[in-house]
């Protein structure tokens, strides 16, 4: 294998190895994206299933009250 050969090939490697680390570091950008949007749907529904206890909570301690108090 001569020298222009050999250089070729390790351009090749060279350009294949780049490419695979461009597209992960482009899926890594893409995941992270992603991953930003679902952690904000999970943060809007925790709070709105935070809202519902806190509603069920105060309705099951006024029941117990009215029901204590005048039962």
């Amino acid at each position: 294998m001569s020298g222009d050969a050999l250089l070729l090939v390790g351009v090749a490697a060279l350009a294949i190895y780049t490419g695979v680390h461009w597209e992960r570091a482009r899926r890594a950008v893409t995941d992270l994206r992603n991953g930003r949007r679902r952690v904000s749907g999970l943060r809007q529904t925790v709070a709105r299933e935070r809202g519902q206890v806190a509603i069920i909570t105060v309705v099951v301690v006024l029941t117990l009250y009215v029901v204590t108090r005048y039962g």
